[in-house]
């Protein structure tokens, strides 16, 4: 099989020359032009006719049929053979299309006669019928009726294409939707992956994770948050921590009192998590990234690592903050024993307004979280 020569050389060919009727060349039949969907609807007497002014034109490999930008006089059914579409002007050494016995190309030249859009050329020896625009203006003119007919087939045509357009893109969106579904999944599953590996070197069991994460969803309807921004804070929250992936067991699990500089190393896990999931597109990593960085910030401007104070502090972290302290204050730790549900609510009431925003501890404790969600 020869190359394109559109592809293969820098030079372009020569402008294509018209092509001579093969040696004893049969005649075109009507039936050939039945083919062509802007000819179908065309009465069978000026099918006839324009048989009779059709040709048939062979071309050898590597031959140009017509050159981008030259004007269109003329469509071609192919026969025999193999064809190449290109565009050399926008995408050099790109084939739009293949074409094969049974294709139609130049359907636009010979109805108004505008620029080719693209080249065609010869990769096989091949064969087609050429219908020219002057004949076919010929026999329209000489047949009001087969005009009719022709733009009757048009319309139709385009209804059709238009209700395909329209099936296709409902068919796209869809798969769009459920790729787009399938990556969010995808994405989720690592987020909680990610989370439970750094949460499980000081709690085995993962419930704080879940349990915590929930509780934050709930708060955050509670106070007038949608559903799906709701949903979001559920998933980011679910990293607060991510940063003691990088806290050494003897800091993490140390079962007393820390010392100055170990609660420097232990304290370094809100920017070490925030350095982690930086840089994300991800809606949802964008929000644990301030969460982690700023979930350990206290109302009265004492927390760390910034020092933020009241409302300076990102509003999805003191949401954060008050579910994560109340959870952690009834787990388990290798410092701690549980402490009971009604303590714990007690002491978020006392932390409001010095460690938490006041009215997000008011209305943890007044809803009084079920802690059973998460277990």
């Amino acid at each position: 099989m020869a190359a394109d020569p559109l592809l293969a050389s820098p030079v372009a060919p020569a402008a294509p020359a018209r092509p001579r009727p093969p040696a004893g060349a049969r005649p075109v039949a009507p039936a050939e032009l039945t083919g062509v969907e802007l000819l179908a609807g065309l009465p069978w007497t000026a099918l006839q006719e324009l048989a009779t002014q059709a040709q048939r034109c062979s071309f050898r490999p590597g031959q140009l049929v017509f050159r981008e930008g030259d004007q269109g006089d003329s469509l071609h059914i192919v026969t025999t053979g193999l064809l190449s579409v290109v565009r050399p002007s926008r995408d050099p050494g790109l084939i739009l299309q293949r074409l094969g016995p049974g294709d139609v190309f130049g359907e636009v030249g010979v109805l108004n006669s505008a620029p080719r859009l693209a080249s065609v050329v010869a990769v096989d020896s091949s064969e087609t019928v050429e219908v020219r625009k002057e004949h076919l203006d010929s026999v329209l003119l000489a047949d009001p009726q087969a005009m009719r007919h022709m733009l009757g087939t048009l319309a139709l045509s385009l209804t059709l294409a238009k209700e395909e357009l329209a099936r296709h893109n409902s068919k796209l969106e869809s798969k769009v939707r459920e790729r787009t579904q399938d990556l969010r999944e995808s994405q989720l599953e690592l987020v909680r992956r990610l989370a439970h590996a750094a949460e499980s070197r000081d709690d085995s069991t993962g419930i704080h994770i879940t349990r915590m994460s929930r509780m934050c969803a709930q708060l955050a309807r509670d106070i007038g948050m949608t559903h799906d921004e709701a949903e979001q804070l559920m998933h980011a929250s679910s990293m607060h921590d991510i940063g003691k992936i990088a806290i050494p067991d003897s800091v993490l699990l140390k079962p007393g009192p820390l010392s100055p500089e170990e609660w420097e190393v232990m304290k370094s896990h809100t920017e070490v998590g925030a350095q982690l999931l930086s840089g994300s597109r991800s809606p949802v990593v964008r929000m644990a990234e301030v969460i982690a960085r700023t979930h350990h910030e206290k109302w009265d401007g004492t927390g760390y690592p910034d020092g933020l104070a009241g409302e300076q502090i990102p509003l999805v972290a003191r949401i954060c903050a008050v579910c994560d302290v109340f959870d952690a204050l009834v787990s388990d730790r290798p410092y701690k024993d549980a402490w009971l549900v009604e303590d714990a609510l007690a002491e978020i009431a006392r932390l409001g307004a010095t460690h938490l925003d006041p009215s997000l501890a008011r209305l943890f404790v007044e809803r009084r979280p079920d802690l059973r969600a998460g277990e």
